[in-house]
């Protein structure tokens, strides 16, 4: 697989696990506003969920950033919860470390320092990778099902990519298990 410029520019990835019922992307990453200066993936959700518009701080650097919008890819808010935080007004440096939110005490677990939002426009081209497992996908804003339902989507197997371009074909992708319980792993990027 060539990537190339006619793509646009990695901005956003992420994994979308537990595909028992179809998922999608978070709206918020299709729509980004001027308000979003920074992303970073986190991990490990803590015993109270990040909330949008709080401070977080981190656990090592103290470094803060306030958060735009929680993205929650899998799980939910404050437990094993994993995805993305939309962030702005970054002071300090990011490493990787236990970031805390100043109102909802709640934690997550991030690699890295911050990316720079690079693009506030809408996503050229999505890059959808099949990790583990089989699973059924459309674009057209139906919801796929199992095969063994009604069969719904194009399935994609273990180890295969594929290019979806144009922005309501990247808002109407939903991925689902082809098989009911196979525990799916598809990894996404956004390419602006």
């Amino acid at each position: 697989m060539i990537i190339t410029n006619d793509y646009g520019q990695a901005q956003f990835s992420g994994t979308l696990t537990t595909l028992t019922a179809a998922k999608g992307l978070s709206p918020y990453l299709i729509n980004i506003n001027g308000l979003v200066t920074h992303w970073v993936p986190y991990s490990t959700g803590g015993t109270a969920a990040l909330i949008d518009n709080e401070v977080v701080t981190g656990g090592t650097s103290n470094a803060t950033a306030r958060i735009v919008r929680v993205v929650r890819d899998n799980g939910t808010g404050g437990s094993s919860d994993t995805g993305m935080l939309l962030l702005r007004a970054k002071s300090g440096t990011f490493q990787a470390e236990t970031l805390t939110g100043g109102t909802s005490t709640g934690t997550c677990v991030i690699a890295s320092n911050l990316f720079q939002i690079i693009s506030w426009s809408q996503p050229k081209t999505l890059l959808v990778t099949v990790q583990t497992e089989a699973v059924n996908v459309c674009f057209d804003g139906t919801t796929p099902t199992a095969t063994a339902g009604t069969n719904l989507g194009h399935q994609l197997t273990s180890g295969q990519s594929i290019f979806v371009t144009g922005t309501e074909s990247i808002k109407n992708f939903k991925a689902i298990n082809a098989v009911n319980g196979n525990n799916a792993i598809v990894k996404y990027s956004l390419y602006f």
